[in-house]
């Protein structure tokens, strides 16, 4: 198989290319390398399980469900169906058995693939689908005791067809063949299906390959497969030079990933990088002397080139020449502190998913990693980029090669071009709704662009607040505007709609929150509860509002807010998977809270 990985027409055509140019190198591991394939080993792999379920009865344009953490194995079957040009689709392990059953149901899935720990949300969901699904593969099968549907991946790899050509399958895929499925996070309904064609994902391949670095060494596959990111920027961003992906099952491993594997490229959401800065701080304030002075110099003047780095910054880059040798020699006493969390190697690191307040990147770019903010959506992929070398702090980027923008009338955020969805799967309504005759998707997200091409994504449209006296207002601007003033704050929900004026929820980050007992003497000895109660805790929020109302209109500005606890997770009632907040579940679970923030 000749040819370069990425310039090959469908996943397949890539995966098989990369086999054949990178057959030695690493391919799947996990965290310590116990278990290891190279690319080769991996395709033989692959051949067993796509043989296997063939036998099954997986045929092209099947759907193939798969409700499995972010294992060797998740990979390894996802990439097995894809050769059959069947259709896989993650489910995410949060989901409860009524939402398995919706998705299996929906998307038609006659074969769920997952692990036993899944299985007593898996059994309810299947027993209302009236006989739809026939086969359950259990990846560690013989760990539990299986059902009449249920069988093992070792005994799927020993089966094969008669006559079952694995190479002609996967040859006979075509470009706009639906490659896979991504369920929108479902936040006003019930979640799409939102269909990525082999063209879709191949284009989006070449697109970012020619604005950003794609991993040629190694990257930490944390978030799960039924993310969009999760799928796109591991499990595809690997085939293009044969990177290595390193599974992470859990997120409170991710740090020791990264340490694992010291990666050239990392994606991921404002949260975890938020949990990193204060890891960073942490190492530099508990450094002896005179290295903690020297760091902390390091940093300061490092955040003076981050600004001066900015594009449209009214200083210049030149101003800070003379320095270029001391800032050189910070980066230098900074590399082992990002040793220790494996951010040493990195060519790019990417950022976004949610609202990012620009001190954040300023930070990073402080520090030594190149942190770019992006954007991009289940429809049309990440199609939004800052480069390396052209960037604005607080913006998503231009456009990517082959990408299309503009703004509707109403500021709505339009994309065209072959990143783009194939279509809302069995949802015709759905589908016509967000794209039109010419091609163009409305992607539901309020933007500006600047006059150099820079998009900055204001808010979600169906998420703007509009007060009692009319007047609009974006919760996200509000939200960043507070939450980046403190690293106590992990969540701040702004609370307006129809109200005479702003409020706030309040969650607090416990790793800032345990540092800043660290410093304050007089929280010592009390208990978490006592703590996040405490006068001295609200007196640092508090500041904190303020000086983010100092940035804001008056109209914006949070006049109250309540301290809820510590920091929502994914796996509860606030967030979706994808870390978003429910707000209407936050306005309906918080209501005698926020009454209260209104009460005279």
């Amino acid at each position: 198989m000749s040819g370069a990985p990425i310039e090959a027409a469908t996943l397949a055509e890539a995966f098989q290319r990369t086999v054949a140019t990178y057959p030695e190198k690493p391919a799947l591991r996990t965290v310590g390398g116990a278990t290891e394939l190279t690319w080769a080993q991996l395709d033989e792999r692959v051949r067993a399980v796509a043989a296997g379920l063939d036998s099954l009865g997986v045929r092209k344009g099947d759907k193939v469900a798969i409700l499995m953490r972010n294992l060797v194995e998740n990979h390894l079957t996802d990439y097995a169906v894809a050769h059959l040009g069947a259709v896989p689709f993650g489910i995410f392990n949060t989901s409860s058995p009524e939402q398995i059953a919706y998705q299996v149901g929906h998307a038609e899935a006659r074969l769920v693939i997952t692990e036993s720990r899944f299985l007593p949300g898996v059994r309810p969901a299947m027993s209302t689908l009236d006989g739809l699904v026939e086969h359950v593969v259990v990846v560690d099968g013989e760990r539990a005791e299986l059902g009449d549907l249920e069988t093992t991946l070792r005994a799927v790899e020993g089966e094969h067809r008669p006559g079952f050509d694995f190479d002609a399958a996967w040859r006979a895929i075509e470009p706009e063949d639906v490659e896979c499925i991504i369920y929108t996070s479902g936040t006003t309904g019930q979640p799409k299906a939102a269909q990525w064609s082999n063209r879709m994902i191949m284009s989006g391949l070449r697109s970012v390959d020619k604005a950003i670095p794609l991993p040629r060494r190694g990257v930490v596959s944390f978030m799960p497969m039924a993310h969009a990111g999760g799928r796109n920027n591991g499990h595809h961003y690997a085939l293009a030079y044969g990177a290595t992906l390193t599974v992470c099952p859990d997120f409170a491993d991710v740090p020791a990933s990264l340490v694992d594997v010291h990666p050239d490229l990392f994606m991921s959401s404002p949260r975890l990088f938020e949990k990193l800065q204060v890891a960073i701080e942490g190492m530099i304030e508990s450094s002896p002397e005179p290295a903690r002075t020297e760091l902390r110099a390091a940093v300061a003047l490092g955040l003076r080139f981050a600004h001066a780095e900015d594009a449209g910054f009214t200083g210049s880059i030149d101003d800070l020449a003379h320095l270029a040798g001391e800032r050189q020699r910070g980066l230098e006493l900074l590399k082992p502190i990002l040793a220790r969390i494996g951010f040493d190697r990195l060519e790019a690191v990417i950022i976004g998913g949610a609202t990012v307040a620009p001190e954040l990147v300023h930070f990073f770019r402080a520090v030594g990693a190149p942190m770019l903010e992006a954007y991009g959506a289940t429809e049309v992929l990440l199609n939004v980029f800052n480069r390396v070398d052209d960037f604005k702090t607080g913006t998503a980027g231009k456009p990517l090669p082959d990408v299309e923008l503009k703004l509707a009338e109403d500021g709505e955020v339009l994309c065209r071009g072959p990143l783009t969805m194939s279509g809302y799967y069995r949802d015709a309504d759905k589908t016509a709704e967000v794209m039109d005759d010419e091609g163009w998707l409305r992607t539901g997200d309020i933007g500006e662009l600047d006059a150099d091409g820079f998009l900055r994504i204001i808010d979600r449209k169906k998420e703007i607040i509009i007060n009692s006296h009319g007047k609009n207002m974006s919760p996200a601007v509000i939200e960043t505007a507070i939450t980046e003033e403190s690293s106590l704050i992990a969540q701040f929900v702004a609370i307006g709609e129809a109200r005479r004026y702003v409020t706030g929820l309040v969650t607090l980050d416990p790793v800032a929150v345990a540092t800043f007992v660290k410093q304050h003497s007089e929280l010592a000895g009390l208990s978490e509860e006592e703590v996040l109660r405490s006068p001295r805790i609200r007196e640092e929020i508090q500041r904190a509002v303020d000086r983010g109302n100092a940035r804001l209109n008056r109209n914006e500005q949070v006049k109250k807010f309540t301290v809820l606890g510590g920091a929502w997770e994914i796996d509860g009632d606030e967030l979706t998977p994808t870390a978003k907040v429910k707000r209407r579940v936050v306005n309906r679970k918080y209501a005698r809270q926020i009454d209260e923030l209104y009460s005279e």
